[in-house]
């Protein structure tokens, strides 16, 4: 009777954690925003103004609501249907149709992937650190925000490598959700880099300045 009780304790205990730390077990859902990101997880609901599903980042199962203005599709797993919240109202801000509207996400997918702006990020801290190890005071940061200034005009060029369907590669829906997150992405890298490099620059100038 103990071993039976031994591993019945064993078995309840073996599930009651599995149960808590696995992930969903069920067929996932993929949710589809708007702004391009994906949420694969389970959805629980959707009626009224939000969608709850189940925070796919959390192993208690906890549920959060996402905006339904905000979502463009969901695609059930269990049934292979995908249901389109997305609506075509140029009042709510929504100017492109459903299928322009699925070429513009693709565009900000491809951008968020595949546009890393290396190249601004390397001219970024080096205007910066130049900048903070010559002039060492506050005027340093005058170079560096007029670089970010400049670094919003320049065209942004798709990187095709990054592209996954090229047949929507050069209509405009695509071409302008690409821009627009490949300009978002520029402009923070080059803020982020100028700024440390000018953190870089200004402690080297210090330093030196104490070795004289």
């Amino acid at each position: 009777m103990k071993v039976f009780a031994s591993i019945f304790s064993f078995l309840f205990l073996y599930l009651n954690v599995y149960s808590q730390s696995s992930p969903i077990t069920a067929i996932p859902d993929t949710v589809l925003l708007n702004s391009g990101k994906v949420f694969v997880t389970q959805v629980v609901d959707t009626v009224g103004m939000n969608i709850t599903v189940i925070d796919p980042k959390s192993r208690k199962h906890k549920k959060i609501e996402i905006d339904k203005e905000g979502v463009f599709s969901i695609k059930f797993g269990s049934t292979g249907k995908e249901d389109v919240y997305y609506i075509y109202d140029t009042l709510i801000g929504h100017d492109f149709t459903v299928d322009d509207a699925r070429k513009f996400i693709a565009g900000e997918q491809d951008a968020e992937k595949g546009f890393h702006a290396v190249g601004i990020s390397i001219a970024a801290f080096a205007v910066g650190f130049a900048s903070g190890a010559t002039v060492g005071s506050i005027f340093a940061f005058g170079p560096p925000f007029l670089f970010d200034g400049i670094m919003t005009y320049p065209a942004v060029h798709v990187r095709h490598k990054s592209v996954r369907d090229l047949k929507i590669a050069n209509t405009d829906p695509y071409l302008y959700g690409y821009y627009l997150t490949a300009s978002r992405k520029r402009m923070l890298r080059s803020f982020l880099w100028s700024g440390v490099g000018l953190a870089a620059g200004i402690v080297t100038n210090l330093i030196l300045l104490n070795n004289q």
